[in-house]
């Protein structure tokens, strides 16, 4: 039984000399404003997730958030907003997508992030045609193809 029913907001801790260019930074990213105390507080959704903005006095080093937004066609996006945004370098492609890391005003730094599931199961497939996969079978894009009867059959 997990204790955890789903993640319900994430906050944010931005400098008070940043806040409200935070919540024009956020609104700008695309996010849909719930509401906002001018200075106190802000909250954003974004398909059932909320984001919140809480000021300090503390003047915050840049850091990592570990939170990772999904963008549509993410290089597109990025040479249309480059001149707009902080960005951390250039999109850089993995196997299982796209990323590059985006940091806002108060200098919380998080990852937008493209899928490429296609490029996933065209390993798993290579993987499937070289031997079979490194892991349980069962975990594999190609759990019900042929290469994978003989491992589940033992």
């Amino acid at each position: 039984m997990s204790l955890v029913k789903k993640v319900h907001m994430i906050i944010l801790m931005e400098p008070e000399k940043n806040f409200e260019e935070s919540v024009e930074f956020y609104k700008n990213l695309g996010l849909n404003p719930k509401f906002h105390l001018k200075g106190k507080w802000a909250e954003f959704e974004k398909d059932g997730v909320l984001i919140g903005l809480a000021p300090t006095e503390q003047d915050l080093p840049e850091r990592r958030t570990g939170v990772v937004m999904e963008v549509e066609d993410l290089k597109n996006k990025y040479e249309e907003t480059k001149a707009s945004f902080e960005f951390l370098g250039e999109p850089v492609e993995a196997i299982h997508g796209i990323m590059i890391s985006i940091k806002d005003p108060g200098g919380n730094i998080f990852d937008l992030y493209q899928p490429t599931p296609e490029k996933v199961k065209d390993l798993a497939r290579k993987a499937a045609e070289e031997g079979g996969c490194q892991g349980s079978c069962q975990d594999c894009e190609h759990a019900e193809d042929e290469t994978c009867k003989d491992e589940k059959a033992e």
